[in-house]
């Protein structure tokens, strides 16, 4: 059996963790625990070479001693009733008195209290029981008082040990329910993750993203295409030529205008259409070349308004 001193019980109330619940300080109140659990083994290990001897039970104190005792309280009480006899008698109207002066009076009632002060520092208290048998015999019930109340300290330290280790138990058990729920979540997660994936694969939003990809490339090729061969077969009007003639120039034409390559113009009637379908006709202005503007109209490319001859517009073509 061990002991605990007040010091000791004090300190491990003030050092015993709160109640926790998240994962990081569920570790700091176990390695706590386990640090206080051996602080406490080497403290009753240190403890147990000192402790004295039980002690014995208590003895009757002897007649001599009781008769002894009894004429000391006899004596005190004799010494106290003459005490209150002199305040009793004592006489009020000795205390000085000086209206006309009362800061001497003040003074003087300051130099009286430090004198008995001062003797009362000097003298020595004076046990009321001399008698060694009594003392040994107070001393010892003080003793075993003491005991007790540590045995009830330790005690409720050991109660206290035992439901923090519950607490403890308790806490690691949620700890493990909750790290299972949270691999339980992910789990469901990347499973879910999985099945959308593969349904964005093969969904048919996919395909048709796909789709309009490949038609998006197979735009830009065609365009490609259709700028390349206008750029050979038809070039810009400041530098076509036709056959068995010389190359036409505006210098020797005459022209003013700048012209606009036959690119353009198809680009131009092509956006007139997408942009307003409710009114596709474009203004003929001198920026077209008529030999360009007449392939287009021959060809069936382009079409006159019926009524505006100066108004274009490109044919509908439906596949």
């Amino acid at each position: 059996m061990f002991y605990l001193f007040p010091g000791d019980m004090e300190r491990m109330e003030r050092e015993s963790p709160p109640s926790r619940s998240q994962h990081g300080t569920l570790a700091e109140l176990q390695d706590e625990l386990i640090e206080e659990a051996q602080q406490l083994a080497r403290r009753s290990a240190l403890y147990q070479s000192r402790l004295p001897r039980p002690l014995a039970a208590d003895s009757a104190v002897s007649p001599a001693s009781e008769e002894a005792i009894l004429d000391e309280c006899n004596e005190a009480w004799r010494k106290l009733g003459e005490f209150q006899n002199k305040l009793t008698l004592c006489d009020a109207r000795t205390v000085i008195q000086d209206l006309e002066n009362p800061l001497a009076v003040l003074l003087a009632r300051e130099r009286a209290l430090l004198a008995e002060l001062n003797v009362q520092k000097s003298r020595e208290p004076e046990l009321l029981l001399v008698n060694q048998e009594v003392l040994t015999s107070l001393g010892k019930q003080e003793l075993q008082n003491t005991d007790r109340q540590l045995e009830q300290i330790l005690s409720c330290a050991r109660a206290k040990k035992k439901s923090l280790h519950g607490q403890l138990e308790r806490e690691r058990k949620w700890l493990e329910e909750e790290q299972e729920m949270e691999r339980s979540v992910q789990q469901r997660e990347e499973d879910g993750q999985m099945v959308y994936h593969s349904l964005l694969e093969n969904s048919g939003l996919q395909k048709m993203r796909k789709d309009l990809q490949k038609l998006t490339l197979h735009k830009e090729t065609l365009l490609t295409a259709l700028g390349s061969f206008l750029d050979t077969h038809y070039p810009h009007p400041d530098e076509a030529e036709t056959p068995g003639k010389r190359r036409l120039t505006r210098a020797n034409t005459g022209l003013t205008a700048n012209f606009i390559t036959f690119h353009e113009m198809l680009e131009r009637l092509m956006t007139r259409t997408m942009s307003s379908p409710h009114d596709p006709y474009l203004q003929v202005d001198g920026t077209f070349w008529p030999p360009y503007l007449e392939a287009l109209l021959r060809y069936g490319v382009a079409q006159r308004h019926p009524d505006d001859p100066q108004r274009v517009r490109l044919n509908d073509f439906h596949l």
